[in-house]
């Protein structure tokens, strides 16, 4: 895969996972409100945004793989990365707890967002870098 094929994929992947991420935690939870702690098929919250959240840092480790800044300084591009989910996360969380009903932002959603970024970064990153070198 070249730098530029990957650089293409990792943008659009970035813009999707975030699509995803908005439409599936600003929306309304349907069903029963007593069930409070479960989400997606019974399962625990955490676990989709942990899952979201851990595609949105694949996508970011393809991007900063092929970065310029992040080939100048790798240590300033991954903490501007990880700076930005955070803040992407917190304010997702903001979101859920100020404009959708039935919904409340919590620590624990938080804490799956940037578990399951930075897994999906520190999985992710070595293997892209990988294919635009081979």
């Amino acid at each position: 895969m070249s730098r530029r094929q990957l650089r293409r994929l990792s943008s659009a992947a970035i813009i999707a996972s975030i699509a995803v991420i908005l439409l599936t935690t600003l929306t309304p939870v349907g069903g029963d409100p007593r069930e409070a702690g479960s989400c997606f098929l019974g399962l625990p919250c955490a676990i989709g945004h942990f899952t979201l959240f851990g595609a949105l840092g694949a996508a970011i480790a393809g991007r900063y793989a092929v970065s310029a800044a992040a080939a100048r300084s790798p240590r300033r591009a991954l903490a501007m990365a990880l700076l930005a989910i955070w803040l992407f996360a917190a304010a997702d969380e903001l979101a859920q707890t100020w404009w959708v009903e039935g919904r409340d932002g919590e620590f624990v959603d938080w804490a799956a967002d940037m578990a399951g970024a930075i897994v999906g970064l520190a999985l992710a990153g070595p293997v892209l870098r990988l294919l635009v070198r081979g």
